[in-house]
């Protein structure tokens, strides 16, 4: 081999061997960038599982509360419903009693009023 073949394979080595640097430093930054969207995408999963927890945290004292206050509501509900019931009886019962008083005067006045109708059509 002259010292011209050896010059330009010489050349053509350092050229490559440029190249590869080149390339692997460009491969280098893709790398990092990479790892940089990596750990943001790490982080913002982060941020999101923790944003979600608080959210259902929330969410469930928001319906524990109202599971309370529907409780108590329906108590208090279900507390009017049997004193209006009992009013209710009450009145039914005192209606009852009107009635059969009301009865016992309308039967004691036909009593009175149908012996002489009968006497007047028999005259």
């Amino acid at each position: 081999m002259t010292n011209e073949q050896m010059e330009r394979k010489m050349e053509f080595i350092v050229e490559t061997l440029a190249r590869v640097a080149v390339n692997d430093e460009k491969h280098e930054m893709r790398l990092s960038r990479l790892e940089r969207i990596a750990k943001l995408m790490v982080s913002a999963g982060r941020r999101e599982r923790r944003a979600r927890s608080e959210g259902d945290e929330r969410l469930k004292n928001a319906l524990t509360e109202g599971d309370e206050r529907l409780r108590k509501t329906m108590a208090e509900g279900d507390e009017r419903l049997m004193n209006a019931m009992a009013q209710l009886a009450e009145a039914q019962k005192r209606t009852q009693e009107s009635i059969a008083h009301t009865d016992k005067h309308l039967n004691a006045l036909i009593d009175f009023v149908c012996p002489q109708q009968n006497g007047r059509s028999n005259n």
